[in-house]
């Protein structure tokens, strides 16, 4: 595999190389993402948009209308992060199959893939893929995470601006997550505002932003038939700056070292999980044993346990 070639092709644009970049980046092993990333780091600037909200507040049709819009002010690209089968571990990727043939007439690359169970609303590899669409010289990326609930914001931790979308006849689902999602919004929008109840719902936001003292943070309602109100949300986004560039960059570099010294060690934890008895000690005193020994050669660090050390567990 020629990956200079394949991050050439990258940093010109080319969907086949940016979609192949990204396959590599989700299935492959830490050594063929990192030569990816190094080669690209330090091309693009794009403005990243997080999506999030509850499930069937209508977020794809959402983003279906936004992404067109917005490429009238720069190249975008849409990720979007679809919700692995707790017990088969499968995607459907119904995001897929909703936006990407009509964002492809507009020459917006979209790209569906699953979170593989990973927490957060996000997949393990949002920050990476995200680096080689904005190295392929995307002006925004619009990032569309899981249905979210009270507990998903890692979208604040990636996006420069965090819009969390509602829907008419949430009700007390409001009060129920202002805790987690309501607090990372920079601009909340109240999606299908031609239902019932929509007003009603923009001044339940605002009084729950009142009492969090984020009053002046946008409250927009959509209705995404029409396209009433696209306008003000994309003006919104033009006049936000980027923000969290330090904090994100932080939070990539803590997850490396953190994946780096589990593959570093993870062969002495699988020898150990190997054996039929539970270790005599403790797992943080045999965390500790592990990172100071490092065994040259492979060797494992000695292991005692309940059977040959004669003692029965308490």
């Amino acid at each position: 595999m020629n990956i200079e070639r394949l991050t050439d092709g990258i940093l010109h644009g080319d969907y086949r190389s940016i979609a192949r970049s990204i396959s590599l980046i989700e299935n492959s092993g830490y050594e063929l993402r990192k030569e990816i990333i190094s080669r690209i780091y330090r091309y693009g600037n794009a403005k990243i948009i997080g999506i999030t909200g509850p499930p069937g507040v209508g977020k794809s049709t959402l983003i279906g209308n936004l992404a067109p819009k917005l490429s009238e002010h720069g190249k975008v690209a849409v990720l979007a992060i679809d919700p692995a089968s707790p017990f088969s571990g499968g995607s459907i990727l119904g995001n897929r199959i909703r936006m990407q043939t009509a964002l492809s007439k507009k020459n917006i690359y979209m790209r569906s893939t699953s979170n593989r169970l990973f927490n957060g609303g996000l997949s393990e590899y949002t920050w990476d893929i995200i680096k080689i669409l904005e190295a392929a010289g995307n002006k925004f990326i619009i990032l569309e995470t899981v249905g979210s609930g009270q507990s998903d914001v890692d979208v604040m931790n990636i996006a420069d601006i965090t819009c969390v979308v509602l829907a008419p006849g949430l009700g007390d689902e409001i009060q129920a997550i202002k805790s987690g999602i309501m607090e990372i919004g920079d601009i909340f929008i109240i999606n299908k505002i031609d239902r019932e109840g929509s007003y009603m719902a923009i001044k339940d936001i605002r009084e729950s932003l009142n009492m969090s003292n984020k009053l002046s943070t946008p409250v927009i309602g959509l209705n995404s038939i029409t396209g009433e109100n696209y306008g003000e949300l994309i003006d919104n986004i033009l006049r936000m700056d980027k923000k969290n560039v330090k904090e994100k960059y932080y939070r990539k570099l803590k997850m490396t070292v953190m994946e780096t010294i589990y593959s570093d060690y993870s062969k002495y934890i699988d020898s150990i999980e190997d054996d039929k008895n539970v270790p005599d000690e403790d797992p943080y005193t045999m965390a500790e044993d592990i990172l100071k020994s490092r065994p040259a050669g492979g060797e494992r660090p000695e292991i005692r346990n309940t059977e040959n050390s004669g003692e029965t567990g308490k």
